[in-house]
């Protein structure tokens, strides 16, 4: 297994807690030889705990804030992405709509085609129906 390398610049992520277990520790590591970092750590250690007494005043109506195991704040707006889904979803159907609208009122679907080969079906008139004249359909239905 790779040793995880130190960088000064994991100060924040070390206070955060987003390092994983194994850069926490090397981290930790290098805190007991680098006075730079320490300081770093104890400044970041107090904005830390700022941020967290600063984020609730900050968010939206309709957001709430949950805490994860690493320390970080996550946001979630539900309202403000229901929202959106539904207009999203209305203006798709608008554009389907228009699409089809068009769509009809080209002349491809009526029956005044000029194409002398298709024709539209014309109705048998067989006079009026009598009431021995019985006509089956192709489903018996039962009707209650």
């Amino acid at each position: 297994m790779r040793k995880p390398k130190v960088k000064h610049t994991d100060v924040a992520a070390y206070v955060l807690g987003v390092l994983d277990q194994a850069e926490a520790y090397a981290f930790e590591k290098h805190l007991k030889a680098c006075e730079r970092c320490g300081r770093q750590v104890a400044e970041f250690t107090s904005v830390e705990g700022a941020l967290a007494k600063a984020a609730p005043r900050y968010l939206s109506p309709g957001a709430t804030a949950t805490r994860r195991p690493g320390g970080i704040v996550v946001r979630r707006c539900g309202r403000l992405s229901m929202l959106t889904a539904h207009l999203v979803a209305v203006l798709l159907a608008c554009v389907v709509a228009a699409l089809m609208s068009s769509h009809r009122s080209s002349g491809r679907y009526r029956g005044d085609s000029s194409d002398p080969d298709i024709s539209s079906p014309t109705p048998l008139d067989d006079g009026p129906v009598a009431d021995s004249d019985q006509r089956s359909l192709p489903l018996p239905l039962v009707f209650q």
